[in-house]
């Protein structure tokens, strides 16, 4: 699959016009002429592959109504607890957060919450849907893959990273060329993908880190006594240490702020290119500009002419289309 430089990559489809992680949000994007869509995947209690971002499935659902009584001690209703019909049964909104029993939504310009009708899919439905897209337009749009916390599932008794991998061989997405990157945070599920996985699938697809930070995500790691610790993912934003990451990823997905002082580039995006790696950062977007950023098109022009990323994972892939033409 060959693109032109930097990849314009969806984040959730269209996340800044359409309720993230539909369908009707992949369309868009595509219609906008995006390159790649990005999707996380989780599993569900028997076993299916759900696009969604989180592990849990309140703030874009209506499961707290649906479902009274099934949250876990933290208040969430994970998606783990639920099969995939049930979970098809329920109708998404725009994300929110209920403040004093409303639905008060997190992003107050976009899609208007609980309007229209969406519904959640599987990986395979989203699958299915990009295979139909390139019949029909003649253009390939690629995935990039976010496994979400498979330390998570494995801690659930669940191995999310092989049935991903299954599904990605199923089909055909194999090497960077069917246009499939896959991402994670959690270490240790790259370092099994390398050493173990993609020899038992044949899925030798480009692995990206996915750089966060300690205090505000939750990465757990197994010891080898057989408990489980928060991991310390902080290292990762040093360009010294990038080469470490290049043992087992191919590239690294860093916050995009990790890559700016204000409206300068920093040294980790050169470090990543030194040691061969590709940069994918996330997320671009014009209602959530970074500290010291103006416009979407300075942020834009930062990341691509300054910093040189590979991709800019965006909520608004028609203004990363516009701003890359010009």
């Amino acid at each position: 699959m060959q693109v032109v430089k930097p990849w314009i990559v969806a984040h959730r489809g269209a996340s800044g016009y359409l309720p993230e992680s539909t369908i009707p949000s992949k369309a868009m994007a595509a219609a906008q002429g995006a390159d790649y869509v990005e999707h996380d995947v989780v599993m569900t209690r028997d076993g299916h592959l759900l696009i969604n971002h989180d592990l849990w499935l309140e703030e874009v659902s209506d499961v707290a109504e649906r479902f009274p009584g099934r949250s876990r001690a933290d208040g969430h209703f994970y998606v783990v607890d639920f099969d995939l019909d049930e979970i098809l049964s329920l109708a998404i909104s725009e994300r929110f957060r209920v403040v004093d029993g409303v639905a008060v939504p997190v992003w107050p310009d976009r899609f208007p919450v609980w309007q229209g009708r969406f519904v959640f899919h599987t990986l395979e439905q989203e699958l299915e849907f990009l295979a139909g897209v390139r019949h029909s337009t003649g253009r390939r749009i690629g995935i990039f893959t976010e496994l979400k916390s498979p330390w998570f599932h494995e801690r659930e008794g669940y191995d999310l990273v092989s049935a991903v991998y299954d599904v990605l061989a199923r089909y055909g997405y194999r090497t960077a060329e069917d246009g499939c990157r896959v991402m994670s945070f959690d270490h240790q599920a790259l370092r099994r993908i390398r050493q173990e996985v993609s020899a038992q699938t044949g899925v030798a697809v480009p692995l990206t880190q996915l750089i966060g930070r300690t205090a505000d995500r939750e990465v757990f790691e197994r010891q080898p006594d057989g408990t489980w610790v928060n991991y310390d993912c902080d290292w990762m934003r040093d360009p010294a240490q990038v080469a470490a990451i290049a043992e087992y990823a191919d590239g690294i997905g860093p916050d995009i702020a990790m890559l700016l002082d204000g409206a300068s580039v920093n040294g980790l995006a050169a470090a990543a290119r030194e040691a061969g790696m590709y940069v994918t950062p996330w997320t671009l977007r014009a209602d959530a500009l970074p500290p010291g950023i103006a416009t979407f098109d300075e942020a834009f022009d930062l990341l691509v002419n300054d910093a040189h990323v590979d991709a800019v994972i965006t909520d608004f892939p028609d203004l990363a289309v516009s701003a890359r033409s010009r």
